[in-house]
């Protein structure tokens, strides 16, 4: 996908910052605008899948450990598999980030929310990424991304806005 297809906002990262956007990696977006949002649902949330990730040593018991592909699905009682969708991985800064609190959260109250940070303690993903998944800021978010995607694709208002807000200059 060439930068002529991102926002400005998005386009612009490369020369101001000397940074690349990374649809897949959240520390790589710009600051959230309406554009920026309606891109990044148009191309929905880019998990990176892989075998290992990086080992990070963690200051509580000196031991490496990392993140793990794992922690994408959540397997319920029944043996039904369910993708978490909005779980994605920086490899920037080597943390999670929730991408339906990232676009629509109006509470920056923990890391997998707030860009400066991310959550790395890859020691307490359990219990901290079922925490976050039923956190009611969370499912007011992800309720929001699910609407929003759906009305994009029914080709609505909300799709003609997003498109005439990235045309605008």
């Amino acid at each position: 996908m060439g930068n002529s297809e991102f926002p400005p906002e998005i386009s612009e990262i490369s020369a101001t910052s000397g940074e690349n956007f990374q649809h897949s990696d959240p520390a790589t977006w710009p600051k959230m605008t309406d554009k920026t949002r309606c891109f990044l649902i148009q191309h929905g949330p880019e998990q990176e899948r892989r075998e290992f990730f990086p080992n990070t040593l963690c200051d509580f018991d000196n031991r490496m450990r990392h993140f793990s592909s794992k922690w994408y699905e959540k397997i319920h009682p029944n043996g039904e598999k369910f993708v978490r969708y909005w779980l994605l991985y920086s490899n920037k800064k080597d943390s999670l980030f929730c991408f339906c609190c990232l676009l629509f959260s109006t509470t920056k109250t923990n890391n997998f929310s707030e860009i400066s940070k991310g959550f790395c303690d890859w020691k307490k993903l359990n219990p901290r990424i079922p925490e976050h998944e039923t956190a009611m800021n969370t499912k007011d978010a992800i309720l929001i991304g699910k609407i929003w995607k759906k009305i994009s694709r029914k080709e609505r208002p909300w799709i003609l806005i997003c498109r005439e807000l990235s045309t605008e200059r």
